[in-house]
């Protein structure tokens, strides 16, 4: 059969399927041409005369279930979707899933193209057996230079066909580190012309080779004395100047030579075990007096940066910045790999923090970023050997370039796992003294690509003192000793919260008047018509605003509490739901604090820092930690009004015949204030309360929840007290 007839007999299946559920499963040669195989389909069909959903990329943990309500969403005849799950694991766990939701495919709108490639056909096949049972039909997909024929002759070929990128415009860096500035060497010939140098060279370079971000992994001073970071910003504001690159572009994190070591020399060296990891990382009152050592390096570079820049200092979520350079968000994650560097000797002390790591993960994949960037100055193997293999292992699954510096030397490589891999590039010390190896890397990200270009650059005496730099990448003189790293291809999931949120904003977006979908597609750059908005162009503007869901001032004017209180429940159920630990049973002396600890440790790692402090409502809080609740103690869990004059609804844990000793009551409160954890803090006037919500619902156990909207990341903490009866209590301090 040619490729034409094959794609004919395709297109008479589907419109004979109209209007009923049913699963095409259409196999292509590889998950590398995957999306845009998917799309070249999906013009195909679209040319045909039908109306053709793109579903887009199908998550692995995006089954059956969500695929009704996405053709529920949008009237079409056909749903086009494609799933490249990343090794035989995800292949297997994604199987499971299609497996356990198959009878959720009797509820689709209308036929479902599934696009896979031959491999995973072959995974699934193996591991979901029943739920290929409910596939009309297996079609090959012709190879893709074919179907790019096909699909030119109807007038259907996109921007780019597979396997054959288009011209992408690089995404141009400078990578620089270890200067060692120090006043002492300011009136020194040497320093001041290897440097006055670097800048004039910049500045020449700047037609040919237009900069938009700078990279500078550490040690930029000697000793971390406020008198050397002066020098700092003296040199960088000057590279600023002459490279017209904005602030915003301009990354740094400290080194071992940015710590101030008076300051450091009575604080501990390093951690013992992971268990301290995760308190010094998921506690800023834990780091306090180890980011003291850093001050001098705070206040200098957050007067030329600005205050709001991490600086290295950030830690999760906050150790990430992103940029769009050209249309391409860039995500940058500056991570501090010099908190417990002290002296000489700090080999196998160091820690970067696996929270740390994953946080700052799960930021880059809600952000969609189509590439992450990690910045840190020391290399794997000065990290303590509890966490060295795990961190680099977790940065192959999540980032695509690692800049570092610390050895002075330029080394390069590329990783490839079955985890996916990076390409790691340490700098030369930009300064050390002219008779060692000064230079500096220039890079071309193409993100789109999956390419990176680096030219080394040397220090060298004449009158031209910045040249390129022959010795680091020898073997590649045809191409001008500069060398191309092809970037292992990734896929970052987004969180759970983040579809919840996403599609809360998809679904307000649609439902809001259409004064407020003008304003939301103004600020998104969409073009509405003067007359009345048609309804593909509200859809339209519905799905980019739901891309847009980390925008806090969307989230804000466009969801609703309803609906932000629906996705946060929404995530509770499906964080705590699978696979987590058993219930906790009521009879458990402990049962309560277990269960808020549990609450606490949920809302702390998945919730907080993710939805803006802004839109955080008590009612929804209310519901949240409720939902979270149900799925963790194995009684029921209701939201009820206990006193006639109690305007605020209180947590009920258990049902109305069920004894005191396995009821709960619990409050929550929205403190708009961080408090200092004293237990004084508690106003007298809600331990009241609470003990009138016990007498009357008839419970021996209560609690408040205590959540602060104020600055910080402090990790959750509970506390015993007693009411004005000498009831015994808990106080639950929550931070959002």
């Amino acid at each position: 059969m040619t490729p034409e007839a094959r794609i004919e007999e395709l297109s008479a299946r589907i419109s004979l399927a109209q209007g009923s559920p049913s699963l095409l499963v259409v196999v292509a040669e590889s998950d590398a041409t995957l999306d845009e195989a998917r799309k070249l389909l999906v013009g195909i069909l679209q040319r045909a005369q039908m109306r053709v959903e793109d579903l887009g990329a199908c998550d692995v943990d995006m089954g059956p279930a969500r695929w009704v309500e996405l053709t529920h969403e949008r009237a079409a005849d056909a749903y086009v979707l494609s799933a490249a799950p990343w090794g035989p694991f995800s292949g297997g766990a994604f199987a499971g899933l299609l497996n356990a939701e198959r009878e959720f495919l009797r509820r689709l709108a209308g036929p479902v193209l599934l696009v896979v490639s031959r491999d995973t056909e072959r995974i699934l096949r193996q591991k979901a057996p029943d739920f290929f049972t409910w596939a009309a039909r297996t079609y090959e997909l012709p190879a893709p230079a074919e179907l790019v024929a096909i699909a030119r002759k109807l007038g259907a070929l996109p921007d780019r066909a597979p396997g054959v990128p288009s011209e992408e415009p690089p995404i141009r860096f400078l990578h620089l580190s270890d200067l060692h500035l120090r006043p002492q060497r300011v009136k020194r010939y040497d320093q001041d012309r290897v440097l006055r140098g670097l800048v004039d060279f910049l500045e020449q370079d700047h037609q040919r080779f237009p900069l938009d971000l700078i990279f500078i992994t550490g040690d930029l001073a000697h000793s971390g004395k406020p008198e050397e970071f002066e020098l700092v910003v003296d040199l960088f504001q000057r590279i600023l100047d002459v490279t017209g690159v904005p602030p915003s572009h301009f990354f740094v994190v400290p080194g071992n030579h940015d710590v101030d070591r008076d300051v450091g020399r009575w604080l501990r060296r390093t951690l013992d075990k992971d268990e301290e990891a995760i308190v010094f990382f998921e506690d800023e009152h834990a780091r306090r007096f180890h980011t003291q050592k850093l001050e001098a390096y705070r206040v200098a570079l957050a007067s030329l940066l600005g205050e709001d820049r991490t600086l290295g200092l950030g830690v999760g979520a906050n150790a990430v910045e992103v940029v769009t350079v050209r249309g391409a968000r860039i995500a940058v994650a500056s991570f501090n790999s010099a908190f417990f560097a002290q002296g000489d000797d700090d080999h196998g002390k160091l820690w970067l923090g696996e929270p740390n790591v994953d946080r700052a993960g799960d930021r880059i994949a809600d952000e969609g970023a189509q590439a992450a960037i990690a910045l840190l100055h020391h290399p794997f193997e000065e990290l303590h050997e509890l966490e060295r293999d795990i961190i680099e292992h977790r940065f192959e699954r999540l980032f695509d370039l690692v800049l570092r510096g610390h050895m002075h030397q330029p080394k390069s490589r590329g990783i490839a796992s079955q985890r996916g891999g990076f390409v790691e590039l340490a700098a030369p010390s930009a300064y050390q003294g002219s008779p060692w190896p000064n230079g500096c890397l220039l890079g071309e990200l193409r993100p789109r690509s999956g390419k990176v270009r680096i030219t080394p650059y040397m220090y060298a005496s004449g009158a031209d003192p910045w040249v390129l730099d022959t010795k680091v990448f020898p073997d590649d003189a045809k191409d001008g000793y500069t060398h191309t790293f092809a970037v292992p291809e990734k896929k970052r999931t987004p969180s759970v919260l983040r579809r919840h949120l996403a599609q809360a904003t998809e679904e307000a977006v649609e439902a809001a008047p259409e004064a407020v979908q003008r304003q939301v597609a103004k600020v998104l750059g969409i073009e509405a018509p003067s007359s009345r908005m048609p309804k593909e162009v509200a859809k339209k503007v519905a799905r980019a605003a739901a891309a847009k869901v980390d925008d806090p001032a969307l989230l804000a004017n466009v969801v609703d509490e309803r609906r932000m209180s629906t996705a946060l429940s929404k995530t509770a159920a499906d964080e705590l739901e699978a696979g987590g630990p058993t219930r906790i049973p009521r009879s458990d002396p402990q049962f309560l604090e277990k269960a808020l600890g549990r609450v606490a440790e949920f809302i702390h790692r998945k919730v907080s820092g993710k939805v803006a402090k802004d839109a955080a409502r008590e009612e929804m809080l209310v519901q949240l930690i409720a939902t979270a609740l149900s799925h963790i103690v194995d009684g029921p869990v209701s939201v009820e009004r206990l006193l006639p004059d109690a305007g605020r609804p209180h947590i009920v844990i258990g049902a109305p015949n069920d004894t005191p000793a396995i009821r709960s009551i619990i409050g929550v409160h929205l403190v708009s204030k961080l408090g200092d954890w004293a237990l004084s803090d508690v106003p007298e006037k809600r331990l009241e309360r609470l003990d009138l919500h016990l007498e009357s619902g008839h419970a021996e156990h209560g609690a408040l929840v205590e959540v602060y909207t104020g600055e910080g990341d402090a990790v959750p903490r509970i506390e015993r007290t007693k009411t004005p009866s000498g009831q015994n209590v808990l106080v639950l301090h929550l931070f959002w």
